[in-house]
């Protein structure tokens, strides 16, 4: 769930476009266009939530912990906007 509410929170900051049905690794490339300091962490969090949910993996106290640490990370960060979200790049 913490993936999903780092997304949610990078939709509320207009960086990410709300889209339904948008896959994790999705969401960490779209991510990392105004976020690049943070795009190995997004995409490392994208496979560990896909390990989780699809793959039967058990969730880890370490790996609620990174992915805190990452919201919390992202959220004090100030986006590189070279373009809007959902703009032609």
């Amino acid at each position: 769930e913490r993936m999903r509410a780092l997304v949610r929170a990078l939709e509320e900051r207009a960086l990410l476009d709300p889209r339904p049905g948008r896959t994790a690794d999705e969401a960490a490339t779209e991510a990392a266009r105004p976020l690049p300091q943070h795009a190995e962490r997004l995409h490392a969090a994208a496979r560990e939530f896909d390990d989780v949910t699809y793959g039967g993996r058990t969730a880890t106290p370490d790996t609620y912990q990174r992915l805190t640490a990452l919201d919390s990370e992202v959220d004090r960060t100030t986006p590189s906007l070279t373009a809007a979200p959902g703009a032609p790049r």
